[in-house]
């Protein structure tokens, strides 16, 4: 007899949450589970660095072809795809192919770390796990950073025109020089400027503005003993206390369990 995902205690708890809130809503177990990372898209998406944060998703196939989304944290919000009526936290998945999924995305939109398109990954991986076709994991860069760390600081902005992301081309090796030469090639919001100009001061080796609609977020290399320091500069500099996570670098890495 095949166990249900949700009650398998040899997986980790957030992995059998989401399959768990899919019983509970639909009334029959899912059948897989999948995990996509969320993604810290420096210098424009050039270097794309995963984060242990990101989305997760629990389902099952469906006979008409439409793709139902619901959201463990919105379940009254469901998406029916293809439609034009669609909740801002389904913005930008693809409908392709029937499926019923359960949605939990660790990081609100515009944090910084793509939460859009960690949703997008784990419902693609879903849909073509199902379909048994491949998945293409995503490229990503290496980076040798011993000693250092990414910190993403939400500023908790969030507005409704889009940021334009200027074209950059990297001329520096260096990771903390190309970011602040990033940063000024662009035309960041007054709160981005603000947190890069105290990560600076504060010693961080590099900073910039991200592009992560709706959200005014920025980023920051720094030597680990400096964070609490470079985050006390940032928090110090601007007018509403920013949110931080900080992250090393690490494989670009997606899961499926069936």
């Amino acid at each position: 007899m095949t166990v249900d995902i949700a009650d398998r205690p040899e997986l980790a708890p957030e992995l059998r949450l989401v399959p768990h809130a899919f019983r509970r809503t639909f009334g029959r177990p899912a059948e897989g589970v999948w995990y996509a990372p969320g993604v810290l898209n420096l210098l424009g998406g050039a270097i794309k660095v995963p984060a242990k944060w990101g989305a997760i998703v629990a389902g099952d196939r469906r006979d008409d072809g439409l793709l139902e989304l619901v959201s463990v944290n919105r379940p009254t919000e469901r998406a029916l795809l293809p439609s034009d009526d669609v909740p801002a936290w389904a913005a930008g998945v693809r409908a392709r192919g029937g499926a019923a999924l359960m949605c939990s995305v660790d990081l609100p939109r515009g944090s910084g770390l793509s939460a859009s398109e960690a949703l997008r990954t784990a419902v693609e991986l879903a849909l073509k796990d199902l379909a048994g076709e491949p998945f293409e994991e995503a490229r990503t860069e290496a980076l040798d950073l011993p000693g250092q760390r990414l910190l993403v600081v939400d500023t908790r902005i969030r507005r409704t025109e889009p940021q334009v992301e200027r074209p950059y081309t990297r001329q520096a090796e260096d990771l903390g020089v190309a970011l602040t030469a990033y940063h000024h090639a662009q035309d960041p919001d007054p709160e981005q400027d603000a947190v890069v100009e105290a990560a600076l001061v504060a010693g961080a080796r590099g900073a910039s503005m991200l592009v992560d609609p709706p959200g005014r977020p920025a980023v920051a290399l720094v030597d680990a003993d400096l964070v609490p320091a470079v985050k006390k500069a940032i928090t110090k500099a601007v007018e509403i206390a920013p949110r931080y996570l900080t992250i090393v670098p690490g494989p670009f890495k997606t899961e499926a369990l069936r």
